[in-house]
């Protein structure tokens, strides 16, 4: 299977992959949060800060 190079990823195939994302990261944070290995709170503060920066870019494709 040839893959095409010149393929412009659709707003709705970003939006796809950024939800898949945000689902990973959601689910990261809630077992660390419940967890018993606390991880570091610089690590938690640079999950948080990636999942906000997903939900912005989220609110920036067109609809």
């Amino acid at each position: 299977m040839q893959l095409n190079s010149n393929v412009i990823p659709t707003s709705a195939f970003q939006r796809y992959e950024l939800m898949v994302e945000l689902g990973r990261l959601e689910m990261v944070l809630d077992n660390v949060r419940t967890g018993p290995n606390a991880l570091q709170a610089d690590t938690l503060n640079a999950l948080e800060s990636r999942c906000a920066r997903i939900q912005e870019a989220l609110s920036r494709l067109p609809a």
